[in-house]
Parts: C-alpha cells; structure tokens; sequence
C-alpha cells in the first residue's frame, strides 16, 4: 500500500492492529526539506463588495486591490486578507466557518456570476492579473460519461509562453488554477453545503503561491507498498500480461474511474464533485502525455454510500481498506469502472496523507487521498489535493517513489526524480509532498528524468493491463 506525506520512504505493514499501532496512531514530525524559498507578509486594507469591473490601476502592497481578477463579473467582498478579522470588519458572517487552506498567509474573498463566467470560458475569458489585462484561450475538457453541468477547461493566457489556465466549472461553483511566470493563483470554494445552499453567490477565496506559509516544510505522502493480504497475486507475477501488451504500449489505453467520497467531505463542501473534477482534469493532464498515453474517463461521481463508508471502524486508521470494503471490486465492475478514487474528508490516523495497495493486477484497484489539513504541514491545498491524488493513482500502475521499494528491486527505473529550475522541483510520485517543491508529472526520460527514473515508462508498460480491470 502507498500513502502520501513528507519523511523518507518507508514500508507499510498489512491492515490490522500492528499496522495501526506503529503507523496510524500519532503523527510524525516530518524532516524538513529546505527550498530556499521566502514568504513577504504585506499589510493589506480589506474592502467591501467592490466589483471586479470598478477595480483600476495597477495594485501595490496594502492597496487592497486584488491580484487576480477572473472574468467580468467578480465581485470582491474582501481584498488582502490576512485573518478572520479583516473578514469580520467587512461584514461576513461568521467567517470562522469558511474552510480556507492551511497554511495561505493572504488571500482574497470573492464570489461570481457563474452564468456570466460560463459563457466566457467557453469563448474568451477576461484576466487582470497585478493591474495588466490578459485573455485566456480555454478550450473544454472531455473525460467524462456523465452529464453533470460540471466542466473543465484548460488552455494558456494568449501571447504568454510558459502560461497554464485549467479552470473546473459548475453550478455556482469555481475551481482551478492560473500560472503567469514563477506565480500561480488558485481558485476554491469555501462554504459548506448547507451555507452555500443559503447564497446565491457561493464564497470562494482566490490566493497565490507566493502567498503560502512553511514553503520549506514537507509532508509525508506514504511510506511505500503495503504487503496485500493472502492469496493476492504478487506484481511479479503480471509481467505476462504486460508482456503480451508491448504491440498497444504507442497506443491510448483508456482507464474509467469511479469517484467518492464520504459524509465529511459532502458536507464540508459546496460542490465536493467540481473539487473532485478539478484533481481528476489534471490528473488526465499528466496521464496524457505523449510517453504515457492513457485517458481517465470518469463512470460516476458518487457519494451514495458517504454514511456507510463514514461508519466504517477503520476509516481513520486504514481508509483504503475501508473504501475497498465498501465499494468493493464486484461494484467497481457494475460501474465499469478498472479504478476507484476515494477523496476524503478526514484527516486519518498518522502522517500520511493518501494510500493505496500499488500494483496488484486486478486485486487492488483502490487509492484514497485526504483533502483536508492535518495536523503537521500538509495543508489541504488546491495543489497539494492534486499531488497526492495523482501520486495514489500513480502507484496503481506500479510507479515508485524515489528509493527502490524495500520488498521490490525491479523494475529500477520506476522511480520518482528530482531537478532544479532553478529552486529544487521533485516528480509527483515522490515520497513527500512540499508546497513549493512538487510537480503534478511523472518522472520521464524525455523531460524531467532519466533511464533510471522513468514513471512514464512503467505507466506505459502496465495501462492495458490496468484498462482491462473491469469485467
């Protein structure tokens, strides 16, 4: 089994109480890596509901003009702010209750004509970022099988190379990201389900990465392959069936997926399935790679059993065992889905931060990733949602971390890696995330790797292996 968070790269032992006692009953302080990175707090002057559209000139530091400003219809309740207060001071209520990231030392509260802002990502769509007028060119996102007024668009700021723009949305719902240079701006919402359901604009925060505290602190993700029970078919044991493959490796293997999550997050979320949308858009990003060339395609978004799997014993000691039991592979078939991803809103037993049994042909399908902070650094963020999710269905198609898995030693080069642009960058299926260091790509040969640490490659060997999970 895997799981995602911050110390070296560690063996999981079997469910059961061993497991739970040395792995799941305290948190462990991470060690800490150094980025060399520093955050510059700025005095901000909150402002009440001013309209993106009456917003001029170019921002500066206590100005409390936002950096960012998406579409033509953005309303800004609070501009630059630091903390619950500067939010009191403008007339929100009760704001105590807003679910902002761990972590994010300045942010501004927005809300959105999503009628407007749909329109415009489906043609042009508008930015000012720091006082100068962008456009996007955006085109739609299609890995889906369902129809649920939830999309998700990716393209680049026109004339910008280097630019990235992958927005998710839905009804009253905005999530995603905007990167111009070394910055990146993320889009969440932050209301619960019965709040949001009050508004006709539901909340959301926009902040930057520049603006995100302990950037040189680390988290561990998981701690390497949990030994599966008895009678589980060993991942030595598929090199038949990938071998039998090597004709269709140059060829796009589409993988369904089935997503849920629990009472937690339901609640907790206005829209928990943009968010889960949002992780599942960049995940088909990296898996879409010319090396790689797999498709996820979403069967269902379900949360029709979050009370059941909310109620399970183990849900915070062992959630994939949990979710596995739930949602078992006989399901998973009637969803005709080969994966499962579990989103969670929990924050489980121990430090890590996603898990998964790795590659099992057809035994194990499952990954869960936890969506909220903990009580170490991992921060609950957009991009730290994103990293373990992508790490946990990474090792479903038997990527590794940066070390050789203790009870495996081939294949070597399925191996995570590291590279500098120029501050430390690592490849998502590092064994710790860190808020400033990880990328959401898989190591590969031909960009960020080598021969010896290629996930890309050993993606490529075993995607018609995991595309034919389902029967």
């Amino acid at each position: 089994m895997y799981a995602f968070s911050v110390l070296e790269d560690m063996p999981l032992l079997p469910p059961g109480k061993n497991w739970r006692k040395k792995h799941m009953n305290k948190k462990i302080r991470p060690r800490i890596f150094s980025v060399l990175l520093a955050v510059m707090l700025v005095s901000m002057v909150a402002v009440s509901a001013v309209s993106a559209q009456g917003i001029t000139g170019t921002p500066t530091a206590g100005s409390g003009e936002p950096a960012l400003v998406i579409g033509d219809s953005m309303d800004v309740l609070v501009a630059g702010a630091t903390s619950v207060s500067d939010m009191q001071a403008s007339g929100i209520t009760e704001p105590e209750e807003l679910n902002i990231p761990k972590g994010i030392i300045r942010y501004d509260l927005v809300t959105f004509d999503h009628a407007a802002l749909s329109k415009q990502v489906q043609s042009v769509l508008p930015l000012r970022i720091h006082g100068k007028e962008y456009q996007a060119e955006l085109h739609r996102m299609d890995f889906e099988q369902i129809d649920d007024g939830i999309d998700s668009y990716e393209g680049t700021i026109a004339g910008v190379d280097g630019s990235d723009v992958l927005l998710t949305t839905g009804k009253n719902v905005l999530v995603g990201s905007v990167t111009l240079g070394n910055e990146t701006f993320w889009i969440t919402p932050v209301e619960s389900r019965a709040r949001a359901e009050k508004e006709t604009s539901p909340l959301h925060v926009i902040y930057s990465s520049q603006d995100i505290e302990n950037l040189d602190r680390s988290v561990v993700i998981d701690y390497g392959t949990l030994t599966p029970p008895e009678g589980y078919t060993s991942t030595d044991g598929s090199e038949g069936l990938e071998s039998s493959t090597i004709g269709l490796r140059d060829q796009y293997a589409t993988v369904t997926l089935l997503v849920v999550t629990d009472n937690q997050f339901y609640q907790d979320q206005s829209n928990w399935k943009a968010v889960a949308q949002d992780i599942v858009a960049e995940a088909n990003r990296q898996f879409d790679r010319d090396d790689i060339m797999v498709a996820l395609s979403v069967m269902a978004y379900t949360d029709s059993r979050r009370t059941q799997l909310s109620s399970q014993s183990d849900i915070l000691s062992n959630p994939v065992a949990a979710f596995e039991r739930v949602y078992p592979n006989s399901d998973l078939d009637l969803w005709a889905s080969d994966l499962a991803l579990y989103v969670g809103g929990y924050d489980a037993d121990g430090s890590a931060q996603g898990l998964s049994y790795g590659y099992y042909p057809a035994n194990h399908r499952h990954a869960w990733a936890q969506m909220v902070p903990d009580d170490l650094w991992y921060q609950g963020t957009t991009h730290g949602r994103r990293c373990v999710s992508i790490h946990e269905l990474g090792h479903l198609f038997d990527t590794g971390h940066q070390d050789l898995d203790q009870n495996r030693t081939t294949p070597s080069y399925r191996r995570a890696c590291q590279w500098f642009d120029p501050l430390p960058k690592i490849s998502v299926t590092y064994s710790f995330f860190n808020e400033a260091m990880s990328t959401t790509e898989f190591s590969s040969d031909n960009y960020h790797g080598d021969a010896d640490h290629d996930n890309a490659r050993r993606i490529r060997e075993t995607k018609w292996t995991v595309a034919n999970y389902h029967s």
